[in-house]
């Protein structure tokens, strides 16, 4: 039996610009991602029954063990997951190579921290991590250019996931070109997690109906060196680009996640904002204990049900 272990973090965007759904009812992007320090671990392992199997354990923010979302998870279809596409398109390389037959069958587990559900990319982080373990568990020495073409073709954020640290995303979102890839964490956030999850697919379907047949979409443009310097520097710098074109609409399908925003604001974020698709909130902080401050806020806002802190950006996938 061969064992690998590896991780991915979770992310929040920056910015996230959309334009005009094209035919094929995929949105362009410019979007600027974060990787931060809430991360996925995934285990990995040979084993003599043919197929992919996922288990899953859940975590909440606090580190306790979440009953609820484990169960859940285990109710999901093994090839409904995000880390068993991944490992079937590796697979089907090692099989297709020295190890045959015997890279027929793999058990993966997942440690589960980023919400489900959340804006926060946690099965795009299953994804990124199956692809580092999986490439190192069959010694295929995939390059990560290699790794990244394959991230494009499972989900939008997997190869945010991949890289880490603060990338900007074009295209869908997949195209990624990093703009600080020394990855040293100098954002604090407070981030609050909602009653009830958004799934991304009804977001974009809302925002497209707002819009109409003959909405006026913003002209998508990439941010300046200028602006780049912000998004990459400190907090009071990077507080009043923070921007997300999905906002208004989740609000609108959600409007408690106001209320959230509120809150935050009132209890000193240098700036709020939607994470992804949502509905997690994401408050930035001038520093750790902040951070810490507006999580204890939040905690008991009635929109809120748990508040943590992390922080970023931190590196991508990894094995551990």
């Amino acid at each position: 039996m061969r064992e690998i272990r590896a991780s991915a973090p979770a992310k929040v965007n920056l910015t996230l610009r959309v334009g005009p759904p094209s035919p094929d009812a995929y949105h362009p992007l410019v979007t600027v991602f974060e990787a931060l320090d809430l991360r996925e671990y995934l285990t990995v392992r040979t084993a003599r029954t043919p197929g992919i199997r996922v288990t899953t354990d859940a975590y909440l923010p606090d580190g306790s063990y979440d009953e609820a979302t484990t169960a859940r998870m285990r109710e999901l279809p093994a090839d409904s997951h995000l880390a068993h596409r991944a490992a079937k398109r590796l697979q089907r390389l090692a099989m297709s190579g020295p190890w045959g037959q015997s890279a027929a069958g793999i058990d993966i587990h997942v440690d589960k921290h980023i919400p489900m559900a959340g804006g926060m990319a946690g099965g795009s982080a299953d994804a990124a991590a199956a692809l580092v373990a999986c490439n190192e568990l069959w010694e295929l020495g995939l390059s990560g250019q290699q790794l990244e073409l394959l991230a494009r073709s499972l989900g939008a954020d997997v190869p945010a996931c991949l890289v880490g640290g603060i990338a900007l995303g074009t295209g869908r979102g997949d195209h990624m070109d990093p703009l600080d890839e020394g990855a040293q964490p100098r954002h604090h956030w407070a981030i609050a997690l909602a009653h009830e999850g958004l799934e991304t697919p009804g977001v974009f379907r809302a925002l497209d109906e707002a819009q109409g047949p003959g909405g006026t979409w913003k002209e998508l443009t990439q941010p300046s060196s200028e602006e780049i310097g912000a998004l990459t520097g400190d907090s009071l710098g990077l507080a009043p680009l923070l921007v997300n074109d999905l906002q208004e609409t989740a609000l609108r399908m959600r409007p408690e996640l106001a209320d959230t925003m509120r809150a935050a604001q009132n209890a000193g974020a240098l700036a709020v904002i939607l994470s992804g698709s949502g509905p997690s909130i994401a408050a930035l902080a001038q520093d750790a204990d902040g951070a810490h401050r507006l999580a204890q806020a939040l905690e008991g806002a009635p929109s809120v049900a748990h508040a943590f802190t992390t922080r970023g950006p931190v590196p991508g996938a990894r094995l551990e």
